[in-house]
């Protein structure tokens, strides 16, 4: 079988999520950057003479990809379709000189498979064509024809000074990617083509740096492109990112630099879970690759430890925040480009942090700082999420996207065009077009610990979710609210007329919330562990435990209240977590209730704007396989 174009795109979306395999040894396809340690001799054929007789393809042109960062690469790989399966052109790759933040880049390459020389073999070759999505570093030593793209929403931020992390301070600041000394060396315009992403560019280019003029060209955004491609893959993205039906998705976005979320409201993350119910809202992040390039994914996600542990998922650092915003509700950030994608797309945004000191005016981020809500962090937090998405205006952003991203769904074609007009070569027959976006990944558990407030209702009157025909009426019903009991929220006061317990997971790592748990779940069966022995041990062993759970499998529970026998219970639908069944099983025996009671009538669970039903279910009601046959089966 052939390996067509969309199975190597396929396969680069793939590594770009984080799941490629492993990098083999000594295949060399991943021999990145500078300290690859490839040999003299194969530099020679690669780069030589030898090139062509040794090649399966005959390649005419060669086009150099130079890589500063992951970002500036995650950027590049938008564009690269353009040259897919087109085998007149072979792309070589190389990580630039000085570039701080490219150790992640060395690691994207290798993991993309990709044929990488290093910097000072590369700029001692000539080249068809070059292009860069980033504008430090010695380009100017490129032999190539040169072209640039933008490596976010834009141009926004202004450059920095060399070493550090001040911005420049000379009698005018430098737009980045815009300063005359990223575009010209000794008086001689470097690149060949300057993309712009819309036209409002030429102005803020010619106050800059007017020689670069003649070479601008407006590209559109391929990144956004992609974005819009994947509009209808909302549904199928908020899946993959565990959101259930009614739940409400915030994406939590930190560009890097001590203007960002994760430096000025460093707290927020751990903050929002805890505020959050579990059951109504899930919260995703997404943290620029520059911080886990500078500061390393341990140091990283210690920082969103507390987080994590109360139910934050983490993104992966080289894809999936555009899938997320796809899915989201809200976007909470600050003032990186993630903030102006998300507005772009309609979505409602709150802002964070920021620091306009480091924006020029008229640059998109800027103007979404002047537009979008701030998020007040003396206040509760839950009201002002609510507040942002129910408050959102459908068209609110839609100047601030058509004056930021033009061509919307032509970028792709438009660059491929100039692509090859630079290569002096005819395009390929096929069409260019953004393809969708694959569905995201994000590392992050449910919480095990919940404090969880409940009240006993009247019988509900609406019906339950699930199969109509299910159980009869209940006799009661619940309410239930959640929330992760490792953050503290100082000013949370129980509503009136409602009971607080705590349910932890027998998995949790932390000893005192097991030794304090009034309910305690096993959510995942062991080998000739059956859960008649195993609720009544867990009772022995924990004293201050009033109910112990287990689940037998998925939308099936037994409960065993302490002096009582066990009962099995079956919940529809069999999500969420079985842990909600247990707590309102729970608010049934604290409200002075039999347990057995439940077992014919069963008891409706609202919890947010969701309402669950469970009935008791009899040995005889179903085949209901034992622990053991069900070993390693995981909470619904």
């Amino acid at each position: 079988m052939l390996f067509s174009a969309h199975a190597a795109l396929a396969a680069i979306d793939l590594v770009i999520g984080g799941m490629a395999a492993a990098r083999r040894d000594g295949d060399g396809a991943g021999a990145a950057g500078r300290g690859s340690g490839i040999g003299q001799r194969w530099l020679r054929a690669l780069l030589g003479p030898e090139a062509e007789s040794r090649s399966t393809r005959a390649a005419s042109r060669t086009a150099l990809i130079v890589v500063h960062t992951v970002t500036a690469l995650t950027r590049l790989m938008d564009v690269l379709p353009a040259f897919l399966g087109d085998g007149r052109v072979r792309l070589l790759f190389t990580v630039i000189d000085g570039s701080p933040f490219s150790t992640g880049a060395d690691e994207f390459l290798a993991d993309l498979g990709a044929r990488v020389i290093p910097w000072e073999h590369a700029v001692t070759h000539r080249f068809d064509l070059a292009v860069a999505a980033g504008r430090s570093g010695p380009l100017h030593k490129i032999r190539a024809p040169l072209m640039v793209i933008p490596h976010g929403a834009g141009y926004n931020k202004f450059k920095q000074e060399t070493g550090n992390r001040k911005q420049e301070t000379g009698n005018r600041k430098q737009v980045y990617g815009f300063a005359p000394d990223q575009l010209l060396h000794e008086g001689r315009l470097v690149p060949r083509a300057v993309v712009l992403s819309h036209a409002e560019q030429f102005a803020r280019l010619s106050r800059s740096c007017p020689e670069a003029l003649p070479a601008a060209v407006v590209g559109g955004d391929p990144c956004f492109d992609r974005i819009l491609a994947s509009r209808h893959r909302r549904r199928e993205f908020r899946g993959a990112l565990g959101v259930d039906p009614g739940q409400k998705l915030v994406v939590l976005t930190s560009t890097w630099g001590r203007g960002s979320l994760l430096a000025r409201a460093a707290e927020l993350p751990a903050r929002l879970l805890a505020e959050l119910p579990v059951d109504e809202y899930r919260v995703v992040a997404a943290i620029h690759p520059n911080v886990w390039d500078w500061h390393g994914a341990l140091e990283v996600r210690g920082w969103l430890a507390e987080a994590a542990r109360a139910g934050l998922a983490v993104l992966p650092p080289r894809e999936g925040w555009r899938a997320a915003l796809v899915a989201a509700d809200l976007a909470i950030g600050d003032h990186g480009s993630v903030g102006v994608y998300a507005a772009a797309i309609d979505r409602p945004v709150l802002l964070a942090a920021g620091d306009p000191a480091e924006l020029d005016p008229a640059g998109s981020t800027a103007r979404l700082l002047a537009l979008a809500p701030t998020l007040r962090p003396a206040f509760p937090l839950r009201r002002q999420v609510d507040d942002a998405i129910s408050g959102h205006t459908s068209g609110r952003y839609a100047e601030l996207a058509a004056g930021t991203f033009a061509l919307p769904g032509e970028s792709l074609a438009t660059l491929r065009r100039l692509l090859y007009g630079l290569l002096d070569l005819p395009e390929p027959a096929t069409p260019a077009r953004a393809r969708a976006l694959d569905p995201p990944t994000a590392d992050g558990a449910p919480p095990t610990a919940v404090w969880v407030t409940t009240t006993v209702l009247s019988p509900a009157a609406e019906p339950a979710m699930g199969p109509a025909a299910e159980p009869a009426a209940a006799s009661a019903a619940v309410a239930v609210h959640r929330r992760p009991a490792v953050a503290d929220v100082p000013w949370y006061v129980d509503p009136p007329g409602t009971d607080r317990h705590l349910a932890v997971d027998i998995a949790d790592t932390d000893p005192r919330l097991l030794e304090s748990a009034d309910v305690l779940l096993r959510g995942v069966a062991t080998p000739g562990y059956p859960a008649a022995e195993w609720t009544a041990d867990v009772l022995t062993d924990h004293p201050g435990c009033r109910l112990a759970a287990d689940v037998t499998i998925p939308g099936r529970l037994a409960l065993r209240p302490r002096g009582g026998p066990v009962l099995e219970f079956r919940h529809l639908p069999p999500t969420p977590a079985a842990s909600v069944l247990a707590s309102a099983a729970y608010a049934w025996i604290a409200d002075g209730r039999p347990l057995a009671g439940l077992v014919d009538a069963g008891v409706e669970i609202r919890l947010g704007s969701r309402l669950l039903r469970i009935r008791g279910a009899a040995p005889s009601d179903d085949a209901t396989p034992s622990n053991d046959a069900k070993a390693g089966t995981r909470t619904a």
